[in-house]
């Protein structure tokens, strides 16, 4: 079976930068992208690039492509990878376009619960676009702060428009909506490709952003809270795993995202965690170089710090 297809969420809040992002990425690509939107016209794409096109698709001269869903996201997936499979397309990496007020875990949801899908596809990072200049304006936007929310990356674009002063606490308010994401600073979309990607999975850099993050919440716009628990005493394995299906009944699809280094009594190893929803996956990593801790980062809607604190109490370890 052929490797699944990785896979990158873009999302973003309206006139952020997200199609000037997507410009640069297929116009010098460093691998063959496969764009989908929801219409191909939508994406305004550099002319001299173009090799040939249709109302379902553009191909570029330097290997990317440009689709569009056309009605369901899962049939347009489908499509996408039995051309793929047949021979019909060729490209390294799915690149998906959402609308300006998308919720992205629907889109998430799709990867995980839908079979076929899941078969084909791995999701590889989320990222969302931000516009520096309008942050705290946006930030009153349920919208806007669920999309920091479910984000593994942070585009923090127009920097240029923003003064030397000001840089500092927008990053503190993205900090506060989502401790564990890479904030990149752009001017005009303009990065390295690679940063964005392989992010979805806990690479080593956000296990460093994590393990320096203090207790705390942040709450804001319509019930967001950002929820970060510190624990240096041990949890028990079997006990945690029953606190969080607890967490995981109580608040279902208004948990966005949450992220954990675990240090379990039964291992000198890190476990991580990470999910979205209700479905997550966990990991055994390096053994711990500092001082055995744990620290979990809950996002979502409407969380209740004291019944999630009292919950992670009763997992530890005693005697």
């Amino acid at each position: 079976m052929p490797d699944k297809i990785r896979t990158t969420v873009i999302t973003g809040f309206l006139g952020a930068g997200k199609t000037t992002l997507l410009n640069h990425l297929v116009s010098q690509p460093t691998e063959k992208f496969a764009l989908l939107v929801n219409e191909v016209g939508s994406v305004h794409i550099d002319e001299a690039l173009i090799e040939r096109s249709d109302e379902e698709m553009i191909e570029l001269t330097n290997g990317c492509i440009c689709c569009s869903i056309r009605g369901d996201l899962r049939d347009a997936l489908l499509r996408i990878a039995k051309r793929r499979r047949d021979g019909e397309l060729s490209f390294d990496r799915l690149l998906i376009e959402t609308t300006g007020v998308a919720d992205p875990g629907p889109i998430l949801q799709t990867f995980y619960f839908e079979p076929a899908v899941e078969q084909s596809y791995q999701i590889s990072s989320v990222v969302t676009v931000i516009d520096a200049y309008h942050l705290e304006r946006q930030l009153t936007f349920q919208e806007n702060v669920k999309q920091i929310g479910f984000a593994d990356v942070l585009v923090l674009n127009k920097m240029d428009l923003i003064k030397a002063s000001e840089r500092e606490p927008l990053i503190a308010l993205l900090r506060e909506r989502n401790p564990s994401a890479a904030i990149i600073e752009t001017e005009q979309g303009q990065l390295e490709s690679n940063r964005l990607f392989e992010t979805f999975h806990f690479p080593k850099e956000e296990q460093v952003r994590l393990s320096q993050q203090t207790d705390q919440i942040h709450q804001s716009v319509e019930d967001f809270t950002a929820l970060t628990i510190v624990e240096e005493r041990p949890l028990n394995r079997n006990r945690f795993g029953m606190v969080l299906r607890e967490v995981l009944e109580a608040y279902a699809e208004d948990l966005y995202r949450y992220k954990g280094i675990i240090h379990f009594a039964d291992t000198e190893r890190k476990v991580i965690l990470q999910g979205t929803g209700m479905i997550y996956g966990t990991a055994i990593r390096e053994p711990f170089s500092e001082q055995p801790k744990t620290t979990l980062v809950f996002i979502g809607k409407g969380l209740d710090e004291q019944a999630i604190r009292k919950g992670i109490e009763a997992a530890i370890e005693h005697g």
